[in-house]
């Protein structure tokens, strides 16, 4: 985030506020500030109250759900084939385990944007065992009692789906918003008692005027905008703690270039046990994308997500020695020689992909979250201020969901409460 903007003050505590709308401004177009927005269009639709959202994201896209695209670099090979690399280097699935959950994906699950996946996994304990990807056998077939879901034909559909179905939203991109200001504030003159806050961007150009503001940003991000503020869990937001995790991408230009380990192996994801608990491995999860449903028009595309721990510990690295450690131990597990090397190589640094008391070994972790985070909403009723995302919770694509529901309630029962 930038440093601390000094906005001018365009508000004093005498003007009065028009309009009959709220106007709430979410910060942030991941999962959460888009679910938030769609069930806050929801609840107030259902309330007969007019509304009005802003979303503000500072990146040119939607969703946290990133797909990376790549094309064989020759001239050659673009003339004749259209086909391209294809990577799932955010989160690579998510799971949807309560009944409120599962009906709010039903309608993209009808059109085919979410889509069951009923991957075979296999595990290897580096602690213990030195085999390579190709002695691995299927250990678990996730199966129809607890789904994963990933979305079709990328993972990015689904956001994508979520931002086109909002109705009472605007989006804008590539806007940072300034760190927020306990002057920047009007009265309405219906409710004496609510403040509105006036927003800036990073460049001092106004944003508007807003009811309430929703920050969705990651934990270290929200504790800059607020860093100047009175916000009533500016302390709890302080000590929030997310972890990196680093993504290593490889693409080969045709099966028959593939190393023997992933020609014809049984599982569509390798579990690297231990290398969280000091195990000697830098990675931690092994992705087939070319397996995965309605993914038959890639190139054989293999994501690995390194271990929460090893990315966090060299989250500062040169991003060619990163590159170059993690693709040295890819090797070793894929046991591929010159003759079946990848012939594409990537890597992202993701700085904040899981929440540190329930990172696991990816960026989508299934662990317990830290109780003392789950019972705290951030809301500062006097302000009307929200701090959330999924690092709240557990840090699950699930948990996007469970406190984007938290915060439309929340906002909603205050609205009702004061009318």
């Amino acid at each position: 985030m930038t440093q601390a903007h000094q906005a001018p003050n365009l508000l004093t505590p005498n003007i009065i506020l028009t309009g009959t709308p709220t106007r709430i401004a979410i910060i942030g177009a991941g999962l959460t500030g888009l679910m938030t927005a769609a069930l806050l269009e929801r609840q107030f639709a259902e309330l007969g109250e007019l509304l009005t959202i802003d979303i503000f994201e500072k990146s040119a896209g939607v969703g946290r759900l990133a797909t990376r695209y790549n094309k064989p670099k020759t001239a050659i090979d673009n003339q004749l084939n259209d086909q391209q690399y294809q990577f799932e280097f955010g989160a690579q699935f998510f799971t949807a385990k309560s009944a409120e959950f599962q009906r709010f994906l039903k309608p993209w699950i009808k059109t085919g944007t979410v889509t069951p996946w009923h991957a075979k996994v296999a595990k290897l304990d580096k602690a213990i065992n030195r085999a390579n990807a190709s002695e691995c056998t299927v250990t678990e077939q996730w199966g129809e009692e607890q789904p994963r879901y990933i979305s079709s034909p990328k993972m990015s559909s689904w956001g994508r789906a979520l931002a086109q179905d909002l109705t009472q939203t605007i989006l804008h991109y590539k806007t940072r918003v300034a760190p927020l200001a306990d002057d920047n504030f009007g009265w309405d003159k219906a409710v004496n008692s609510r403040r509105q806050t006036q927003l800036f961007d990073d460049n001092g150009n106004d944003l508007g005027v807003f009811d309430w503001v929703i920050s969705t940003a990651p934990s270290v991000q929200a504790s800059e905008l607020m860093a100047e503020t009175s916000f009533a869990h500016k302390e709890v937001l302080s000590h929030a703690k997310m972890l990196a995790c680093y993504t290593l991408m490889l693409g080969w230009q045709d099966k028959s270039h593939l190393p023997d380990s992933l020609v014809d192996i049984e599982w569509d994801i390798l579990e690297i046990e231990g290398s969280d608990k000091g195990a000697n491995s830098n990675l931690g999860r092994v992705f087939i994308e070319h397996n995965k449903p309605q993914r038959d028009d890639i190139l054989p595309s293999v994501t690995i997500h390194a271990s929460n721990r090893w990315s966090e510990q060299h989250v500062d690295d040169d991003l060619d020695t990163v590159t170059a450690a993690l693709l040295d131990e890819a090797q070793q597990l894929l046991s591929w020689d010159k003759t079946c090397a990848p012939d594409h190589i990537d890597c992202h640094r993701w700085r904040y992909a899981a929440t540190a008391n329930s990172a696991q070994t990816t960026c989508e972790s299934e662990s317990q979250f830290n109780p003392s985070m789950a019972d705290n909403l951030l809301l500062d009723k006097q302000k009307q201020w929200l701090v959330i995302g999924d690092w709240c919770l557990e840090g699950r694509i699930e948990s996007c969901f469970e406190i984007a529901k938290l915060s439309a309630d929340a906002v909603v029962k205050m609205m009702v409460d004061a009318s």
